[in-house]
């Protein structure tokens, strides 16, 4: 079982313009509120087989709401993996202080502890440090978020919630692939799209490989004119045991309940995450959704990547704030 704790026991790297932490609030920003809670893990190649605790980091904003009925918090799920949820952090300015947004470092990333055996890592353990989160915070009912391979995260926490105590409300995916396969194949197809429109066959290799990621950057990750600081410092911050390769053969099934929320399926126009990425969503939910007791929308966001909160936050806010709204109840 998860336990609460009141304290950071293990420092996260602060570059000299991040904000300062004064108490619970942030500095020239909203209150807030951090903890950890202390999850497990079995090692498989110790011979006693012994159970390793680890520590998870969380981040509630809008904390006197966390438990509100008329307003049930949104749960954002940072991707990656080990990519650190800085960068979600955002979010919370386009929504009012009535609702809570909760934040966390999945294990490996962040203020989170960072366990270098590979072994520690799924999806499924994943999913399990999710659920004891929930748990610990005693939430009743909430919105989901994920971002990335984060909304696989929630999208496989959500299939096998079923109708146990905690009710997740809505789900939004937010440029999750539905085949981490065909991801990986069509960044690398984007990449080499991008090569031959740059004709670098005069470069040397390592100012070819830095033009080609600053235009996959520039047109298919994030296409603000400079990179925000909170993606910047998530990126330089990453974790490094767990990452895509490690979950490559992921694909998702349809949920064998009939109960299931509603969801919203959101992506930037010049995603990577593209059209053929999100087909098999399509297939889950698209067809018969109403015998599973759920609805599906999509939204493509015109002119934004994969960072439409940060590209687009206005807009991005009003989309899943709407589908948050009419789903409360």
């Amino acid at each position: 079982m998860a336990t609460m704790a009141t304290t950071i026991t293990r420092p996260f790297p602060s570059p000299c313009n991040r904000p300062r932490l004064f108490g619970h609030i942030h500095f020239g920003g909203p209150r807030f509120k951090e903890g950890v809670i202390t999850v497990t893990r079995n090692d498989p190649f110790s011979v006693a087989a012994a159970t390793q605790e680890f520590s998870l980091y969380y981040r509630v904003y809008n904390p006197s709401s966390v438990h509100s009925t008329e307003s049930p918090p949104l749960f954002v799920v940072h991707g990656g993996p080990s990519l650190p949820s800085d960068y979600l952090y955002p979010l919370i300015h386009n929504f009012p202080t009535s609702r809570s947004i909760i934040f966390y470092d999945q294990l490996g990333c962040g203020r989170s502890s960072q366990p270098e055996q590979r072994c520690m890592y799924s999806i499924r353990n994943a999913v399990d440090d999710l659920k004891k989160l929930i748990f610990s915070l005693q939430l009743k009912k909430f919105h989901l978020l994920g971002h990335s391979f984060g909304g696989i995260v929630a999208y496989e926490y959500a299939k096998s919630n079923g109708m146990h105590c905690s009710v997740c409300l809505s789900l939004t995916l937010n440029s999750t692939p539905a085949n981490m396969g065909t991801s990986l194949e069509e960044c690398s197809r984007l990449e080499e799209e991008v090569r031959r429109e740059l004709q670098l066959d005069d470069k040397e290799p390592h100012e070819a490989s830095r033009m080609v990621q600053d235009r996959l950057r520039k047109r298919n990750e994030c296409r603000t004119e400079e990179m925000p600081d909170s993606l910047k410092d998530a990126i330089e911050n990453r974790g490094t045991t767990f990452g895509p390769e490690d979950v490559k053969d992921y694909v998702a099934y349809p949920p064998l309940s009939q109960f299931f929320p509603p969801v919203l399926l959101i992506r930037g126009q010049y995603d990577f995450i593209t059209e053929t990425c999100v087909e098999g969503w399509r297939e889950i939910f698209g067809q018969d959704s109403s015998s599973r007791g759920n609805a599906y929308r999509e939204v493509t966001m015109k002119d934004c990547a994969h960072y439409c909160h940060l590209e687009d936050a206005k807009n991005f806010g009003d989309q899943v704030k709407s589908h948050l709204f009419i789903n409360d109840y």
